[in-house]
């Protein structure tokens, strides 16, 4: 009798065999735990990746269809059909409930934008497969994302977006909509957005402070009666205050009051001795009095105005002042935001931005 030949995996004459051996493999594969013990299901699973590693697409692509719906298929073959060519990974990465945070990292990982965004569609992400997809900023696959009600964000992954956000506008009316979404987070974003997304910002974050404002109220004589010393207890105290003018500035003040230094900025424009006059009457760091002239729309300087009681007349004298028109758009639309706060959520928003600003947080 004579012997058989080596058997060539790569022989033309072999692909309806290697075809049915795949079947079958596959078949054995996806046998229930009390037919098959995991050593079996290893075994059997190592000969099926050797055979699709030398095998068609064609064959490949069936393979994966086949294991898409089972729940115990050896994670290594499933890694290796879900970074293959996205026609032949799609199955797995839109159905199989098998794959893990470890599997779905390699596959971030090796594959192409379309898997980024078949993982991104998948149902209840973990935090650490989000952070990875968001960490590639292909924008698609980040707006897929935040579009994912099932996805867990953490707080780093919330950060990236939002500061991403500054170059591409169009995360913003999606990441606000997020539940993770952090106040400190919301009012950094808030500098990027554009008048309806603010908007929806400061009706969904600027809340008053009463709670805390009760709760502390006979800390201000104690931290007083301590000269203040303590720089920690001095800024948080300065949030949770019901004042925001600064008293005791306005002694030294060659305008008199805030209202004099605003009128003497539209008769004198924005001249650095008014503008850093304007911050300290304010009670606020001059970066975000810089901010606040620098931007173009008015609403944060309208949330100035109403934190420090100042009059609808003093923020067209600080409009004046700056170049601009007071019959314009930006301020009407700047006039809807002091007309919808009141003084503690405006304060609330003025004092976080300058928290944010203290502290270097971007």
């Amino acid at each position: 009798m004579a012997h058989a030949e080596p058997f060539d995996l790569d022989q033309p004459v072999t692909s309806r065999a290697r075809a049915v051996l795949a079947r079958r493999l596959a078949d054995i594969v996806g046998l229930p735990t009390s037919r098959l013990t995991p050593r079996e299901r290893w075994i059997v699973g190592d000969l099926l990746h050797d055979l699709l590693r030398q095998g068609d697409e064609q064959l490949r692509k069936r393979v994966a269809q086949r294991l898409a719906g089972l729940n115990e298929a050896p994670h290594r073959l499933l890694r290796m059909l879900a970074v293959d060519k996205f026609e032949i990974a799609e199955p797995i990465l839109e159905e199989c409930m098998a794959l893990t945070d470890f599997d779905m990292l390699e596959i971030v990982q090796g594959g192409t934008v379309d898997h980024r965004l078949a993982i991104a569609r998948r149902e209840n992400l973990s935090e650490t497969v989000a952070a990875a997809l968001a960490a590639y900023g292909e924008v698609a696959v980040v707006k897929r994302l935040l579009k994912n009600k099932t996805a867990l964000l953490a707080a780093p992954t919330i950060d990236h977006v939002v500061a991403a956000a500054r170059e591409e506008p169009s995360y913003a009316p999606l990441i606000i909509r997020r539940g993770e979404l952090r106040p400190a987070q919301a009012f950094r974003l808030f500098w990027g957005c554009d008048h309806e997304n603010r908007l929806e910002i400061l009706e969904r974050f600027a809340v008053d402070r009463t709670i805390l404002i009760d709760a502390s109220e006979d800390i201000f004589p104690m931290a007083r009666a301590e000269g203040w010393s303590d720089p920690l207890v001095r800024r948080i105290l300065r949030y949770i205050d019901r004042r925001q003018r600064n008293r005791e500035a306005v002694t030294l003040s060659p305008f008199d009051s805030l209202e004099g230094a605003l009128e003497a900025m539209r008769v004198a424009g924005p001249r650095q001795d008014i503008i850093s006059e304007v911050a300290t009457l304010s009670g606020i760091d001059i970066g975000l009095m810089r901010k606040l002239v620098d931007d173009m729309s008015g609403e944060p300087f309208a949330v100035l105005c109403k934190a420090t009681g100042l009059k609808w007349p003093s923020f067209e004298a600080f409009w004046v002042g700056v170049g601009r028109q007071t019959d314009s758009v930006q301020a009407e639309q700047a006039r809807h935001v002091y007309a919808m706060l009141s003084v503690e959520k405006a304060q609330t928003v003025l004092r976080y931005w300058n928290l944010s600003t203290e502290t270097g947080a971007h």
